[in-house]
């Protein structure tokens, strides 16, 4: 059996480390820090709950062969991913105190922009690693200005890298990006 090379390494350790899961949860805890500082402790634990219900899915879905990576590669994968995602999100978005939650528009943003992925599922299969770190990177402009640069500068590594894994064709990895940009720039408005 062949090692992977060093680009291929490169490109897993950074698709990731750039996984949605990571950096929407570091969005998250940052605009609790920023916004409402008293919420971190159940952003904290709401978003940990969020993560574990949907790694086990994944989980148990690649286990059973049911996927054949755990990213949801085929297309045909990623329906009950999405409805999956969607009702976590928004029994998270209940946790965190619905309307009355400072970071409310953030979550509802997020929803919307894996509405907009799971109806375009139909016919591009949008990277939402790119969709993801986009739309947090235009988020989290007004919460941390160092963030949000790094996050936007680390765009085209991660695209390299869900190209370098054939994890994404160059349409899906652009539409993703360009979704994650147009949902965090819908939300500063």
């Amino acid at each position: 059996m062949s090692r992977p090379s060093i680009t291929a390494t490169a490109a897993r350790v950074v698709s990731i480390a750039l996984h949605p899961f990571g950096v929407l949860a570091a969005l998250a805890v940052l605009a609790a820090w920023r916004v409402d500082p008293a919420s971190l402790t159940r952003t904290g634990l709401g978003i940990g709950v969020a993560i574990a219900i949907v790694s086990v899915f994944i989980w148990q879905r690649r286990r059973g062969g049911h996927w054949e990576t755990v990213d949801a590669s085929r297309r045909q994968e990623r329906p009950l991913l999405y409805a999956l995602a969607l009702l976590v999100a928004g029994a998270y978005w209940l946790w965190m105190g619905g309307r009355a939650s400072a970071t409310s528009g953030g979550v509802l943003a997020a929803v919307s922009m894996l509405c907009v992925a799971g109806i375009a599922n139909r016919w591009i299969k949008l990277s939402l690693h790119m969709a993801s770190l986009a739309f947090a990177g235009i988020a989290a402009w007004p919460l941390w200005p160092a963030a949000a640069i790094v996050a936007l500068a680390t765009l085209p590594l991660l695209g390299w890298a869900r190209l370098r894994m054939a994890r994404h064709t160059l349409p899906e990895v652009v539409g993703g990006a360009a979704l994650g940009l147009v949902t965090g720039a819908t939300l500063l408005l």
